[in-house]
């Protein structure tokens, strides 16, 4: 849980290496979210999913905000509400986004007398049932502590997550386009 609202590109992914063309995947990995939280990278690990306040990911254009969080193997964020270019960074590059508002106010409420930490682990696991549009969140006891429909992730966004990104599914509809032909 990044428990802020407003978590800017630059939050996410630091403006000093945003024109370097020789970013290694290890080095976005590793400087994932050091603006917004400088343990990030020690509190989170691989398959881990961000959730996080409202309007996350505003500012810049700056792809580098979804890859980054791809580089560290996180492929859900998960918040009140998405600023509409990371929505569709993330939409490109096959970072998976679910707005779910509720689960933020539930865990708002459940750490409100808690000292306040930037990044928390909550001990919670979040199953998304795609082709039911069913997401279910379970305490680390198991009991389920939301249970809510979502929006229909659609087959052409499938595609283009399946593919890995926009420029793979790209790639991949020229191969048919040139094998039909």
């Amino acid at each position: 849980l990044c428990d802020a609202d407003n978590i800017n590109t630059d939050g996410i992914y630091p403006g000093k290496y945003t024109y370097q063309d020789d970013v290694s995947r290890e080095k976005m990995a590793q400087v994932c979210m050091e603006n917004y939280d400088s343990e990030f990278g020690s509190k989170t690990k691989a398959g881990d999913i961000i959730i996080s306040g409202f309007n996350f990911g505003t500012g810049s254009s700056r792809e580098q905000a979804a890859t980054c969080i791809l580089a560290r193997d996180i492929k859900l964020i998960v918040s009140g509400s998405f600023g509409n270019i990371f929505s569709r960074n993330s939409i490109n590059n096959a970072l998976l986004t679910l707005e779910i508002p509720e689960l933020i106010n539930i865990l708002r409420n459940k750490y409100k007398d808690s000292e306040p930490e930037l990044t928390r682990r909550t001990g919670w696991f979040l199953k998304w049932d795609v082709p039911k549009s069913l997401v279910t969140v379970k305490d680390s006891n198991g009991n389920i502590v939301l249970e809510q429909k979502v929006g229909e992730l659609g087959t052409n966004l499938q595609e283009i997550i399946i593919q890995g990104g926009l420029e793979g599914w790209v790639r991949s509809e020229l191969k048919k386009e040139e094998s039909s032909a």
